[in-house]
């Protein structure tokens, strides 16, 4: 039984990760930053119960998308911003 429940959170949190963009925000209704900050919390959340309840591969699955996460959001502030130019507005 344990098997299948964690086979199943593991194809949850795989289907929030798709869902984290702007489709997964316009389609749930809410902010692609609130969405972010939820998939966070859920991930914590489940590594702290999949150690408790020593599912070792559950607990894998959550630590290589927290370094996945961590390493898309380095990346995201270290980009230099792109060069934008000024709108040229027709009179």
């Amino acid at each position: 039984m344990l098997k299948v429940l964690t086979i199943g959170v593991i194809v949850v949190l795989l289907a929030l990760r798709l869902l984290r963009g702007r489709f997964g925000a316009r389609l749930l209704g809410v902010s692609v930053r609130v969405l972010n900050v939820a998939y966070l919390i859920i991930l914590v959340l489940t590594g702290v119960l999949a150690g408790l309840l020593e599912q070792w591969v559950l607990l894998g699955v959550v630590v290589l998308l927290l370094v996945i996460s961590g390493m898309e959001e380095l990346r995201r502030r270290f980009r230099p911003a792109p060069d934008v130019a000024p709108s040229r507005r027709r009179s």
